[in-house]
C-alpha cells in the first residue's frame, strides 16, 4: 500500500461524513486499505481531528443584503424567514400538534433571537448554520469539576481557567457553527474556518474545536487490517459487486450495521447478519439471493469492520481521557459523541455507547 494512495479520493456513498468502518461497506477491500491508511496517519498527526459537538437545536441566523436580521430553525430554513422574535415564537407555537414543550421552547428561541440580533455585526451578509450549546434558559453551571452545560445527551465540562473557560464564564449564549450560506435557503454551505467576526462578549461562537492530544496507533493491528484486506480482496469485492435484482448490497450492509448499533448488538456483528436479514425490510427475493450466495466475502467484510471499529474505539478512548480543556460525559460515563477527522470527512463515533436517534 503506497502512502496517500487512497486518501485523496472521497467516499461518495452514505453521508457527507462516514464512520471509518463504513469505508469497507462502501468500497470493499479498497475501503479497508483506505481506513488503515487513515488510522496510520491519525497515529502520527491528529491536528485535523475536532470534537463532534452534541449541540441542540440547529439554527440558521444572519442578515439579508439590506441588513435585516433573520433567524430560523432547521425546519424553517428556506421556508420561514422570521425577522422578529415574535414571528419566530409564533412559528414554533403554530407548528406541530400543540405539544406541551412548545411554549417553553418558543420562549427560549425568542430569547436566543434577541441575543443574536443584538450581537451579530450589522454589516454581515449571509447566514451561518450551527447548534446551540447553552442559552439563558439552559445556562452554564459552575461545579467543582468546572463549567458545565448539557445541550442534548452529552454534558461538557470546561476548565474555567482556560482561555475558552474564561470566555464562556462571561457569556450568555454558546453555539457551535458548521457552515456559511450566501442566501436564505441556500443548501450548499461553505465550512467555517474563522468565527472571530461573529463572536462577542455575550455570544461564544465556536468553529472546529481541535484536539491537542496525539493518540498512538498499534501499527501491528493496522498491518493486520491491510493483510486481511489484501488476502481477501477478490472475495470481498465479488460479494459486494452489483448483480441483477441485487444492485446495492453495500446499502443493505450499511443498514445492518446501523440496526445492530441501535439494538445494542455490535458484539454480534460478525455472526448476526442472516438472523437480522430475516426480520429486515429487505425484499424476499433479495433475501433469497443473499442467502444462496457464498458468504466468505461477507464474513471477511464483517471481520474487517470489527477490526477497524476496535482500533477506532481505542483512538476515541485515548482522546476522551487526554485531560483536555473540554471533557465530555454521556449518562455519567466518560466520553461524548466522538470526533471528526476533517481532512478525510470521517467521523470517529463510539457506536457501542452512542446510538443514532
Amino acid at each position: 500500500m503506497r502512502a496517500n494512495q487512497f486518501l485523496t479520493e472521497a467516499t461518495t456513498k452514505g453521508r457527507e461524513y462516514n464512520h471509518l468502518e463504513d469505508l469497507v461497506t462502501f468500497e470493499g477491500s479498497r475501503g479497508a486499505l483506505k481506513a488503515a491508511e487513515i488510522l496510520t496517519r491519525l497515529g502520527q498527526d491528529s491536528k485535523d481531528v475536532s470534537i463532534k459537538w452534541d449541540g441542540n437545536p440547529t439554527i440558521f441566523w444572519g442578515r439579508e443584503p439590506d441588513g435585516q436580521f433573520v433567524m430560523t430553525g432547521k425546519n424553517g430554513w428556506g421556508k420561514n424567514k422570521t425577522t422578529s422574535s415574535g414571528e419566530l415564537q409564533d412559528f414554533i407555537m403554530n407548528t406541530g400538534k400543540g405539544e406541551d414543550w412548545r411554549k417553553d421552547f418558543a420562549g427560549e428561541m425568542s430569547g436566543v433571537f434577541e441575543i443574536l440580533e443584538a450581537n451579530t455585526p450589522g454589516d454581515m451578509k449571509g447566514y451561518v448554520y450551527g447548534d446551540l450549546l447553552y442559552t439563558p434558559r439552559k445556562p452554564v453551571t459552575a461545579s467543582n469539576a468546572g463549567l458545565q452545560f448539557t445541550p442534548n445527551k452529552v454534558t461538557y465540562t470546561v476548565d474555567p481557567t482556560s482561555a475558552l473557560g474564561k470566555r464562556i464564564a462571561g457569556s450568555t449564549l454558546g453555539v457551535v457553527v458548521h457552515t456559511y450560506h450566501d442566501a436564505f435557503g441556500d443548501k450548499t454551505g461553505t465550512p467555517i474556518k474563522d468565527t472571530k467576526s461573529i463572536n462577542s462578549n455575550a455570544v461564544v461562537v465556536l468553529g472546529q474545536t481541535y484536539v491537542t492530544h496525539q493518540p498512538k496507533v498499534d501499527t501491528s493491528a493496522v498491518q493486520e487490517i491491510v493483510s486481511t484486506a489484501n488476502a481477501n480482496a477478490q472475495i470481498i469485492d465479488t460479494w459486494l459487486a452489483p448483480e441483477q435484482g441485487l444492485s446495492r448490497k453495500d446499502a443493505i450492509l450499511y443498514n445492518y450495521v446501523n440496526q445492530m448499533t441501535k439494538t445494542g448488538k455490535l458484539d454480534q456483528l460478525r455472526t448476526g447478519f442472516y438472523d437480522w436479514l430475516k426480520t429486515s425490510k429487505v425484499s424476499q427475493g433479495q433475501q433469497a439471493k443473499l442467502m444462496a450466495g457464498d458468504d466468505k466475502g461477507l464474513n471477511a467484510i464483517l471481520d474487517l469492520v470489527v477490526k477497524i471499529q476496535t482500533m477506532k474505539n481505542n483512538l476515541i478512548d485515548q482522546l476522551d481521557n487526554s485531560g483536555a480543556d473540554v471533557t465530555a460525559t454521556t449518562g455519567g460515563e466518560r466520553g461524548g459523541e466522538g470526533y471528526v477527522a476533517t481532512r478525510d470527512k470521517i467521523k470517529l463515533v463510539p457506536r457501542h455507547r452512542w446510538t443514532p436517534n
